[in-house]
C-alpha cells in the first residue's frame, strides 16, 4: 500500500473536505506536525516515518528498530498524527477561544487553547471515527512514556502545564509532589466535564469557563515553552520528550487504559502488527527506500564530472499538483481531446503518412512550425522504439510572470503520459544547481511522481550544461536507438564562470551522441542561441501543443 495514497484517502475521508481545499504535505525532514491556514484552506505538514540508517526508523523524534515491532509503534504514531490533523479540519473552531485569549499572556493562553481544542475535537470526532481513537490514545500513552520525570522540572510553570496535559488525557505522572498533583487532578476532572459538554458546540460558555479555570493555575507563573504531545502541532521549542522507548515499555498497558478512558473509549482492539495495513505499509516503506537508494546511486554515477550539488527527490506536495492541474485544466483537456482524434499507427486506416523519420526534414518542420507531416522515407506503419527525457528548469532565473515551474511540469507530464502510455518511454527531471528526479523512466506516473511535481520550486542557479550531461547519459543508458531530449528553460545559464561557452559545447556533444535535442524557451529568445530545433513559448498550452507536435513528427504518428 502506497503511504501517500493511503494518507490522502484517509485524510480526505475524515476531514470531509474536497482535496482541492487543503494541502497535505508528508515530510521526511520535519520532526513535529504543523497545521496552518492558506487562503481558505488548511495546510497540514505531517512527519512521515523514515529510515534514518540501516536498521533504524524514526518519526516525531522517536527512534526505533526497523523491525515489525518498531514499525508498529511508529505507524500508530503516524496514523494518530494524521487523524488528529484531520479532526482539526472537520471539527476545529478556534473562534471562541481566540476571542477569550485577547489581552492574556501569550504562552499560557496558547497552551490553554491548544490543550482544550485538541481535547474537544477528539471528543467531537469520537462517535463518527471510533476506529481512530485507539491510535490517538496510544500516541498519548507513548508520549507519556517518553516524557522526563516532571518532578525534576525546576520551572513550576512548565511543570504545571505538562502535568495538566498528561492528566487531562488520562496519562498522569503521580510521584513526590502530592499537593501539587492533587490540585491538578481536581482541575482536570472539572475541565473534562466542561469540554465534554461543549464538544459539539465550541460557543458553549462552558468551554471558556474551562479555559478560565486552567488559566488561573498560571497566575504569577512563567511558562518558557508550550508542551504538547509529539503527534500534535508544536507551538514552541520542546525539551520534555526522550527519543527512545526503553524501560518505560512495561507502563504501556496501564497508560493505554487510562488514555482510552479519558476519551470515553473501552479498552481492546487488534494489535497494529497484526493488521494487513501495517504489513503493507511496512513493506511499502522498505520498497520506497530501496528504490530511492538505487535511483540515487544510479544518478550520482551519471553526475560524475558535473558541478551539480547532488540528486534530490522534491518533497511531495500532491495538493499543489492538483491545484496546478485544475488551473490548467482547459488547456490540458484541449490537448487530450486533440490526441483522441489522432489515429494510432496500429489502426486499420492509419500509417499512410508514417514510417521511418527523415530526421533533418523533421527538425526543419518542427523549427519552422510547418503543418507538413510528409517527413517519412518509407510507408510501413511503424511505431519506433524510443525514449524521451524532459528537462525542466527549476532555477530562480525562470520568469514567474506567467508560468511557474510546477505548472510547466504538470502540463508536460500530463501530455507525455497521454502520448506515451508505456512508462519506460519517458522521464521527467527538474534542475537548478541539483538534479531533481520527478519521474524516472522505470517509474509509473503515480501519485508519488505527481506529488514531486507539486514539490518543485524555483531557486538556485541554472546549471543547464550539467543537467544536459546527466539527462543525456540517462537516455544513453536506455537500450533504445531513438532518443529525444526536450529542454524547457529560459536558457540563461548561471552558476559558474564560463558556463555559457560550456553550454554551447555540451549541446554539440549531446547532438553528436545521437540524442535529438529540442529547446523550449520560457518567454526567452535565448533558446535560439543554443538549440537548432527550438520554440519561444509563453503559456503552458503552447508548450503542450509544441511538445505534442514534436512527438508526432519525430515518432511517425499519423495526424488526423
Amino acid at each position: 500500500m502506497n503511504i501517500l495514497d493511503y494518507s490522502w484517502s484517509t485524510f480526505s475521508s475524515i476531514s470531509g473536505v474536497d482535496q482541492s481545499k487543503f494541502r497535505l504535505l508528508l515530510s521526511e525532514t520535519a520532526v513535529r506536525p504543523t497545521l496552518g491556514l492558506e487562503g481558505e484552506g488548511y495546510v497540514a505538514k505531517i512527519p512521515v516515518p523514515r529510515r534514518v540508517k540501516e536498521g533504524v526508523v524514526s518519526v516525531q523524534g522517536l527512534f526505533a528498530d526497523a523491525d515489525e515491532q518498531g514499525w508498529a509503534t511508529l505507524w500508530r504514531l503516524y496514523r494518530a498524527s494524521l487523524y488528529h490533523a484531520a479532526f482539526h479540519v472537520s471539527h476545529g473552531n478556534l473562534g471562541p477561544l481566540a476571542k477569550w485569549a485577547k489581552d492574556k499572556d501569550r504562552y499560557p493562553a496558547i497552551f490553554v487553547i491548544s490543550m482544550l481544542e485538541d481535547y474537544r475535537i477528539t471528543l467531537a470526532a469520537r462517535d463518527k471515527w471510533p476506529g481512530a481513537m485507539s491510535d490517538i490514545a496510544y500516541a498519548n500513552a507513548v508520549g507519556a512514556m517518553r516524557i522526563t520525570d516532571l518532578d525534576d522540572v525546576e520551572n513550576r510553570g512548565l511543570r504545571t502545564a505538562s502535568k495538566l496535559m498528561l492528566s487531562l488525557w488520562g496519562v498522569p505522572q503521580r510521584k513526590g509532589r502530592v499537593e501539587e498533583d492533587q490540585l491538578i487532578l481536581a482541575a482536570t476532572e472539572k475541565v473534562r466535564g466542561m469540554v465534554e459538554n461543549s464538544a459539539d458546540d465550541p460557543s458553549n460558555p462552558l468551554l471558556t469557563k474551562a479555559a478560565d479555570l486552567v488559566m488561573k493555575m498560571f497566575n504569577k507563573l512563567v511558562l518558557p515553552q508550550i508542551p504538547s504531545f509529539p503527534h500534535t502541532e508544536s507551538h514552541s521549542g520542546d525539551s520534555l520528550f526522550s527519543d527512545h522507548l526503553e524501560a518505560a515499555k512495561e507502563k504501556e498497558g496501564p497508560l493505554m487504559a487510562g488514555a482510552l478512558g479519558a476519551i470515553g473509549v473501552e479498552s481492546g482492539g487488534q494489535a497494529a502488527q497484526d493488521e494487513p495495513e501495517f504489513r503493507d505499509t511496512f513493506q511499502a516503506l522498505q520498497d520506497l527506500y530501496e528504490k530511492r537508494r538505487k535511483l540515487s546511486e544510479h544518478y550520482t554515477k551519471l553526475m560524475a564530472s558535473t558541478r551539480l550539488n547532488g540528486v534530490v527527490f522534491p518533497e511531495g506536495d500532491y495538493a499543489a499538483f492538483l491545484r496546478a492541474r485544475a488551473e490548467l485544466a482547459g488547456p490540458i483537456r484541449n490537448i487530450k481531446n486533440h490526441l483522441l482524434a489522432v489515429k494510432n499507427v496500429s489502426d486499420e486506416e492509419g500509417g499512410k503518412l508514417s514510417g521511418q523519420v527523415d530526421m533533418p526534414m523533421a527538425m526543419q518542420v518542427i523549427a519552422s512550425g510547418s503543418p507538413r507531416s510528409d517527413v517519412f522515407v518509407r510507408d510501413e506503419a511503424v511505431l519506433k522504439d524510443e525514449a524521451w527525457a524532459v528537462l525542466v528548469d527549476a532555477s530562480k532565473s525562470v520568469s514567474k510572470s506567467s508560468m511557474e515551474v510546477r505548472g510547466i511540469a504538470t502540463c508536460l507530464a500530463e501530455v507525455a503520459s497521454a502520448l506515451m502510455r508505456e512508462r519506460s518511454r519517458w522521464g521527467l527531471y527538474g534542475f537548478n544547481d541539483t538534479l531533481q528526479i520527478v519521474k524516472d523512466f522505470d517509474e509509473p506516473f503515480s501519485t508519488e511522481a505527481k506529488a514531486r511535481i507539486g514539490g518543485l520550486s524555483q531557486h538556485g542557479g541554472t546549471y543547464l550544461p550539467d543537467a544536459l550531461t546527466v539527462a543525456s547519459r540517462a537516455l544513453g543508458a536506455r537500450p533504445i536507438d531513438n532518443r529525444y531530449l526536450v529542454v524547457v528553460s529560459d536558457c540563461r545559464p548561471t552558476g559558474y564562470a564560463g558556463i555559457e561557452d560550456e553550454l554551447v559545447d555540451k549541446v554539440k556533444e549531446v547532438s553528436k551522441s545521437g540524442v535529438m535535442l529540442v529547446g523550449i524557451g520560457v518567454e526567452s529568445p535565448e533558446v535560439k542561441k543554443y538549440f537548432k530545433v527550438n520554440s519561444v513559448l509563453s503559456t503552458p498550452y503552447e508548450m503542450m501543443k509544441f511538445f505534442t507536435k514534436a512527438y508526432m513528427e519525430l515518432s511517425g504518428v499519423p495526424q488526423s
